[in-house]
């Protein structure tokens, strides 16, 4: 497992925020179509020449890595992805383009569970960076 975790280094920014994305997602252990859309379409607005088919194999790959990690396992991978994504990218544009994205991304299935609000501080304390969620 070790391996896989030290490859971050060599994802693309676009492979990086699909498993961010992942993360979240699954931190319900499941992958609701509402957030599949919000993934599909944060994908479009921030790398807009990207192909839909390989978006797929990505977030597949990523699905099927961070599926059997444990909570430890995640939360390792979430900091990983976290320090990657601060070398492609400014604190500033993170919280102007990504910071709304995974708001949406949480809000998408109508329900805020703690596993999620967990990583959401997590990222929220290693991009520093606000992502504004709902206390409802």
């Amino acid at each position: 497992m070790s391996e896989k975790k030290l490859s971050v280094s060599n994802y693309s920014p676009l492979e990086l925020i699909t498993h961010l994305f992942s993360c979240l997602q699954l931190a319900d252990n499941q992958l609701d179509w509402e957030e599949k859309e919000v993934w599909a379409e944060s994908l479009t607005e921030l790398f807009p020449d990207h192909t839909p088919e390989r978006s797929q194999e990505i977030l597949h790959s990523a699905c099927q890595l961070i599926i059997p990690m444990n909570d430890f396992e995640r939360k390792n991978h979430v900091i990983n992805i976290c320090g990657q994504l601060k070398t492609h990218f400014s604190a500033d544009h993170l919280q102007r383009n990504l910071a709304p994205r995974l708001t949406k991304l949480i809000e998408a299935d109508g329900i805020i569970l703690s596993a999620e609000t967990e990583i959401v501080s997590l990222i929220e304390e290693k991009l520093n960076i606000k992502i504004d969620i709902s206390d409802e």
